[in-house]
């Protein structure tokens, strides 16, 4: 967070994050929801309640959730894909290790949302129209 606001004060471009190549095959087919999780954070439990209650919308929308805890990767809706929890976390920005966190990567593979706290559905909803943030 300070390097974006030194960034903003001196007018410095910001660095764009670059394509997980595990998230690649997800490209122009799906979006993809990833929560940053930890064990001693209700936050995680709170958008995983929120998640579960929209799956079958999440299905419509064609959204690939996935919850990065514990140094890994798992779908919350069991589609077996495997991401690389590591490289997804460094190359999109990811909070730290321990921290509660959400991107939301569209199909066209730029950023649509990023929160430090959980988001209502409709708010992961009304992203998919909003203009890319930063390209992966």
């Amino acid at each position: 967070m300070l390097k974006s606001i030194v960034h903003e004060i001196i007018g410095a471009p910001r660095r764009e994050p670059e394509l997980p190549q595990s998230l690649e095959q997800f490209r122009d087919r799906k979006r993809v929801l990833i929560i940053f999780a930890d064990a001693q954070d209700d936050r995680a439990v709170i958008q995983d309640e929120w998640l579960r209650n929209a799956h079958m919308r999440l299905i419509e929308e064609d959204v690939e959730v996935f919850i990065i805890a514990g140094g890994g990767a798992f779908s919350l809706f069991d589609d077996g894909s495997e991401l690389d929890a590591d490289d997804v976390r460094e190359r999109l920005q990811g909070p730290p290790s321990g921290a509660f966190g959400l991107i939301l990567v569209g199909r066209d593979g730029a950023v649509k949302l990023r929160s430090s706290e959980p988001r209502t559905a409709e708010d992961i909803f009304a992203a998919f129209e909003m203009l890319p943030q930063t390209p992966w």
